[in-house]
């Protein structure tokens, strides 16, 4: 029997999650779109594209036999790539996506955004329905197989309907926040639905962020009526990616920036006859550490390339949804939190 051939896979953004976050000593390995290409055994990693030829020293180290390129474009003709991961800059993806689509590449797994603007992103869906290519949006707690199983005890009633929910990020709407909605929305449609319109709010404590990203507040209002609370903190006092969500039946706590999973079930209150009250020695629902989620996601990949039913975790249309949100909030935010609805439409 011969040996199944090997994927032929590409990268192109060799920085640090294309590629140096991998010697990180302290990040669970894959930790790059390098390194999970590199340790994919159906896939063969021929060549990476970036403007710093000093990263392809990096990536030798990790894979001898490895070609380098500067300009993608060369790179997609001499290579013909069936996977490409893209990890640029954020600006440079709607060109290099459509560049992909274009030259034939079958599954492409990019970093968020989708692309610079709504305009941009109907384009590229618009593209990959008619090429019948997947785009796999690295949001990363998509790709993690704890917050997967939790999804589906949430489905099933865990905490019963869920009534009020908070969370919490730092450093950027853009960078981070989406992260955060992108988490909200796949926890919350089996029980809530989409969301349909949203508050913002600035943020008027100067919380870390990088001056192209400001940090807003925001109230997400479901489609059944669940109000969750989007908050920022400051990245500079402490990290924090934290998610409080209280059912009927108890409360789940997704903490340790996303690590630990708790759930508070009900109990008879100690000091009020008649009344319950949430247990405060939480039963952990997982084991409190990093998941490999770079694993996952390039797994996923395959599979989206190998069978034409599996569909990405984290599609194009979803990354679509978290930008029509984040636009709405900063709009939102703008014009004094006059609620802004959520358009859904695609096309």
């Amino acid at each position: 029997m011969k040996n199944k051939k090997k994927i032929p896979v590409c990268v192109i953004g060799a920085g640090r999650i294309g590629l140096s976050h991998e010697f990180d000593n302290k990040r669970i390995k894959p930790a790059s779109h390098v390194g999970m290409w590199v340790r994919n055994k159906n896939c063969n990693l021929v060549a990476i594209c970036d403007k710093n030829f000093s990263q392809y020293k990096k990536a030798k180290k990790l894979k001898k036999n490895i070609k380098f390129y500067e300009d993608p474009k060369k790179m997609l003709n001499d290579i013909k790539p069936k996977i490409v991961s893209i990890a640029t800059w954020k600006d440079t993806h709607f060109k290099i996506t459509k560049l992909c689509i274009l030259h034939g590449v079958k599954v492409i797994v990019l970093e968020k955004p989708l692309a610079n603007n709504i305009k941009q992103a109907k384009e590229i869906i618009s593209l990959i329905k008619r090429k019948k290519v997947k785009i796999l949006v690295n949001h990363r707690r998509r790709f993690d197989n704890e917050i997967i199983k939790l999804k589906n005890k949430l489905d099933k009633g865990l905490i019963g309907e869920i009534i009020q929910a908070s969370s919490y990020y730092v450093y950027g709407l853009l960078t981070t926040a989406t992260h955060a909605i992108d988490t909200l929305r796949y926890l919350l449609s089996g029980k809530a639905g989409e969301v349909k319109e949203v508050y913002g709010f600035k943020n008027n404590f100067k919380n870390f962020s990088s001056s192209d990203d400001k940090n807003y507040d925001a109230i997400l209002v479901f489609h059944n009526g669940l109000k969750v609370t989007l908050q920022s903190l400051d990245m500079k006092s402490y990290d924090n990616f934290d998610f409080h969500f209280y059912g009927k039946k108890g409360k789940i706590l997704i903490t340790d920036i996303g690590r630990s999973i708790l759930k508070y079930n009900i109990q008879k209150s100690s000091e009020h006859s008649g009344f319950t009250e949430l247990n405060q020695k939480p039963i952990k629902l997982c084991k409190s550490k990093p998941r490999n989620q770079f694993a996952k996601l390039s797994e996923n990949a395959v599979e989206c390339l190998e069978n034409k039913k599996v569909l990405p975790l984290c599609s194009a249309e979803d990354s679509f949804i978290d930008m029509e949100i984040i636009n709405k909030i900063i709009l939102s935010a703008k014009n004094k939190s006059t609620v802004k609805k959520i358009s859904l439409k695609v096309s």
